[in-house]
């Protein structure tokens, strides 16, 4: 998380695109059977809340889509996508 934190300011500020596609994906949670990031589902919002919150500071439209999931406790990923559609609709 602090990678992206750090990398995707400079990249949306070199490029200064017209439009962004979040792929918001849970397969970086942790408990994830197929990516194993080692996020936290809390983590994962607060990845959400900083990259839809870079893109509305610079004005950047984004069109958001959910993918993966594949935690052993399907409520998880059913959390995480759900945490994803309430800080878009925030």
């Amino acid at each position: 998380l602090r990678r992206l934190e750090r990398a995707l300011p400079e990249i949306v500020d070199d490029h200064r695109p017209d439009l962004a596609f979040y792929l918001a994906g849970a397969d970086p949670y942790a408990e994830d059977q197929l990516g194993g990031l080692g996020l936290t589902i809390e983590g994962l919002a607060r990845r959400d809340r900083f990259v839809l919150e870079l893109l509305a500071e610079r004005r950047v439209p984004v069109a958001v889509t959910l993918a993966g999931g594949y935690a052993r406790n399907t409520d998880d990923t059913v959390e995480i996508h759900c945490n994803t559609a309430r800080r878009v609709l925030a």
